[in-house]
């Protein structure tokens, strides 16, 4: 595993034209802001045509890696020459997408499950992406996004989050100042 004391590591590598990412543990608000850094990085670099991330060894999913990952696929939907899904995701990892409406915006293929193009992603020599804890208003802005992002792809999530929507907007303001 990585030097992460919580267990829960994402690991990236390039194979190929393709931006791997494994989830160890849990995918949490821990290792969300990470993860978006990567991926924006791929993006704006143009360093991959594909971003694939590898579920198999992710135990569950907190609600800021599941809209993290939610706004993210929306964004990616909208650059016509990158893919992004999730490969080997768990039922259970299935269903939690499926609670929160995730599961309507994000491609992805369930463990077992046979995917040509991404089959053989296996990460040897990855980098594991450490969180930046020292970087407080930057994982209030991404954990208040991920949130707004789950209550635009299904509105009946606001109920479920109004009260942490409220906690974040106040903290965000704090943080920043404002």
């Amino acid at each position: 595993m990585g030097s992460s004391t919580n267990n829960d590591n994402l690991t990236a590598a390039y194979i190929d034209h393709i931006a791997v990412m494994r989830v160890e543990g849990r995918g949490s608000f821990k290792i969300s802001p990470p993860m978006k850094q990567f991926i924006h990085q791929v993006i704006e670099k143009k360093s991959a045509d594909r971003i694939v991330i590898d579920m198999s060894d992710c135990t569950g999913m907190d609600s800021t890696f599941m809209g993290v990952i939610a706004g993210l696929a929306c964004l990616i939907k909208s650059k016509p020459d990158l893919t992004f899904k999730l490969i080997n995701l768990s039922e259970k990892n299935r269903k939690l997408l499926v609670t929160l409406g995730v599961d309507r915006v994000v491609d992805y293929s369930l463990a077992g499950e046979k995917d040509t193009d991404v089959e053989n992603c296996q990460i040897c020599d990855g980098k594991i992406l450490e969180p930046d804890f020292t970087d407080k208003l930057d994982a209030a802005k991404t954990t208040l996004e991920a949130h707004e992002t789950l209550v635009d792809i299904n509105p009946e999530n606001f109920s479920k989050f109004k009260s942490v929507l409220e906690f974040l907007e106040e903290d965000v303001r704090n943080l920043s100042g404002k």
